[in-house]
């Protein structure tokens, strides 16, 4: 991508940028695509989302496409495939239940992300697992369950885009130190709220997003890297920021953030 386009907003491009920039157009992932499109009809909600951003999105499904069949072709779970699986997980005693090696629950895992796209990935693990409990389904409302809904968002005007681009190395370094093969490292912040009642979101804090190849470490591996990157942020007082893991395959990408006006 362009440098120039990393910080600009998505509702700022015109449609021979969007094009240029491989976000709209007959074969674009259907996702980005659509992405785009609501991002300009609601700019208020989605329009502050960055080049960078929608780029390192853009970059991981273009990865788990089939090669065998063209970008647009539908590559992302159905409506009935999700539904399908929430009630298998939440009717499941076990997938809501922590098992070795696993340090969340299968239910956790797979809706965590659950609508920040039409694929989200799964969660490896989080550093605020305790202090942030992720509400799993109870006997009496198994047959009622409704996940909380997600929306990513850039990370904008906050102390952690002052120091970003000391820190950010060192925390790649620090990954290689132990042992950790990333795909992705990048901010965000997500916004909560349940089904049908977007004008009451709630935001959680500033995250360290971090993507590692796939098959590459596991739940505990990632935990155990995970003290040193908060002690980096710690270093140049930035408390209060989780770090959260998933896995994904793509080239090693470090998002830049915008600098602190």
């Amino acid at each position: 991508m362009d440098p120039a386009y990393k910080y600009k907003r998505i509702d700022e491009l015109t449609e021979e940028e969007c094009e240029s920039l491989a976000f709209l157009g007959p074969h674009v992932v259907h996702f980005v695509r659509s992405f785009v499109e609501d991002a300009r009809a609601s700019p208020q909600r989605l329009g502050g989302i960055t080049c960078g951003v929608l780029d390192i999105v853009n970059n991981h499904y273009l990865s788990k496409a089939p090669k065998a069949f063209p970008q647009d072709a539908p590559v992302f779970p159905t409506v009935s495939q999700a539904d399908t699986l929430l009630s298998q997980l939440s009717n499941d005693s076990s997938a809501l239940t922590i098992v070795a090696p696993d340090l969340v629950s299968k239910f956790e895992s797979n809706f965590w992300y659950h609508g920040i796209s039409s694929n989200p990935p799964q969660l490896l693990w989080r550093s605020d697992l305790e202090t942030n409990p992720f509400r799993h389904p109870t006997p009496e409302d198994r047959f009622f369950v409704n996940v909380p809904t997600k929306t990513a968002h850039g990370v904008f005007r906050t102390p952690l885009n002052k120091v970003w681009d000391d820190v950010a190395p060192k925390i790649v370094t620090s990954m290689k130190n132990n042992g950790i093969k990333y795909s992705s490292l990048s901010v965000a912040r997500f916004s909560t709220h349940e089904e049908g009642d977007e004008e009451n979101e709630t935001f959680g804090p500033v995250v360290v997003w971090i993507a590692v190849w796939p098959g590459t470490t596991t739940a505990e591996g990632v935990r155990d890297a995970t003290p040193d990157i908060l002690d980096i942020l710690a270093d140049v007082n930035i408390q209060g920021v989780a770090v959260e893991w998933y896995e994904a395959a793509g080239a090693e990408r470090l998002v830049d953030l915008p600098r602190q006006d």
